[in-house]
């Protein structure tokens, strides 16, 4: 069975809202909103509380939230703020973890507001510590907690979450060391911008790393998010390609097009048998014309159908 998740961002936030109306309306199954301290994107947590309040049925969570520094959220007020997500969308959040970028651009934005922003092994390490935080409070116990970067005393969280034992955790992950923390602590996995072929090679890692666990990657969710431009003519697909790498300042014959969906609907929908057959059970797709509904809607219509879900 294959979901479909569509991925939002930016700070129109009127357009966010309307944007998960017709995405629960045309059938999809869950959607994302970006997270951090960029300017292109509000609070996350913020906004899916109120995502939460004009939506009934879809899915909701970060496209992911980070523990890589408790100047930002510590693991407990992460656990508290997910929680209650979870009781105002009645159930209805997707924990969304991630590394974090290595660059200097995103170490450069955090610390211009006075945040460490701590080498690729050590923010692992604190998100390690805090996914077991955050699992320990959503049990409703006691806690007792001695880590490197983390100590709690008898900490308790109430209410717990509505979903039991606790919301789904999904860890996006691309790398050996997180692909072992996913086979470790997660209920999902997410990959970005792969092919079909990629994908698969990555989730045999996986897999290899479930076995060392004692766990059946069968009963990990496993997604991969891809750029989306579908068309139903030469024209549209034109346009859409060239704002798609306008978007993202890139060049034609970039080597992201290999990853993306770009095609009319039969194509795109040929496309994600592929990766349906390299495993993925879930796709999350970032339509290259957000925030308008135009694809979002041409894939709802022409493609959703005529897949198995």
């Amino acid at each position: 069975m294959v979901r479909f998740a569509v991925q939002t961002w930016g700070t129109d936030l009127g357009a966010v809202k309307a944007y998960a109306a017709d995405a629960e309306e045309l059938g999809y199954d869950a959607l994302w909103y970006g997270d951090g301290l960029w300017p292109w994107t509000h609070e996350a947590w913020t906004v899916l509380a109120a995502l939460a309040t004009v939506t009934t049925r879809i899915r909701l969570g970060p496209a992911v939230t980070y523990l890589c520094n408790n100047a930002y959220r510590h693991p407990s007020l992460l656990a508290q703020l997910a929680s209650s997500v979870d009781w105002l969308s009645n159930g209805r959040l997707d924990l969304r973890v991630g590394l974090g970028a290595t660059s200097p651009d995103a170490s450069a934005t955090w610390r211009s507001h006075g945040i460490h922003y701590p080498n690729a092994p050590d923010r692992l390490e604190r998100l390690r510590e805090g996914l077991q935080i955050v699992k320990a409070l959503w049990s409703g116990k006691p806690v007792d907690f001695s880590g490197k970067f983390n100590t709690l005393h008898g900490a308790q969280l109430a209410p717990r979450p509505l979903q039991q034992p606790h919301p789904p955790i999904l860890i996006a992950a691309m790398g050996d060391r997180m692909l072992a923390l996913t086979a470790e602590l997660a209920d999902g996995w997410e990959a970005s911008y792969l092919t079909p072929a990629s994908f698969a090679e990555k989730l045999k890692r996986l897999e290899g790393y479930c076995q060392s666990a004692g766990r059946d990657v069968r009963r990990i969710r496993r997604s991969v998010e891809v750029d989306v431009v579908v068309g139903e003519n030469p024209s549209e697909l034109s346009a859409g390609t060239r704002q798609f790498l306008n978007a993202r300042a890139l060049l034609g014959g970039h080597p992201l097009l290999e990853t993306a969906l770009i095609g009319d609907p039969s194509r795109c929908r040929e496309r994600l048998l592929e990766y349906g057959e390299a495993g993925a059970t879930d796709l999350t797709l970032s339509f290259a014309d957000f925030p308008a509904p135009a694809m979002l809607r041409l894939f709802a219509e022409q493609i959703l159908p005529r897949v198995p879900r």
